[in-house]
């Protein structure tokens, strides 16, 4: 069998090969998969981690595809004024307040092109 989504979320979540497969082989022995008397369906670390390098080589493909296009990045920050809501402790009432605040967008190619993200950080 494959285990696509248990090898990412291994890699997302950094955890071991140990670690993974004995995750996997409680949840597949929790639903029943996994039994005294029949084991086809462990999950072994080796494999598991074979699997993980399998996928690790598609994504890094499918990201070297994207960053194959990109001319350049582009940061344009502007400041503008932005309403907060602020919380008064000892009254227990709400304040609106307007705070500078400064506002960054990464742009990813020329400027018209797709955007990467966008952050916001106060001064």
């Amino acid at each position: 069998m494959e285990w696509p989504n248990l090898a990412m979320m291994s890699e997302r979540y950094q955890l071991s090969d140990r670690a993974s497969a004995a995750v996997a082989n409680a949840a597949l022995k929790d639903a029943g998969l996994i039994t005294d008397l029949d084991k086809t369906y462990v999950i072994d670390k080796n494999k598991l981690r074979r699997k993980s390098e399998k996928y690790r080589d598609i994504i890094s493909e499918e990201d070297a595809k994207f960053y194959k296009f990109i001319d350049g990045i582009y940061i344009d920050g502007t400041k503008d004024a932005t309403l907060l809501t602020e919380h008064d402790a000892q009254t227990g009432k709400y304040y609106h307040k307007t705070d500078l605040q400064e506002h960054i967008v990464v742009v990813v190619g020329e400027p018209g092109a797709c955007y990467l993200r966008t952050a916001t950080s106060c001064l």
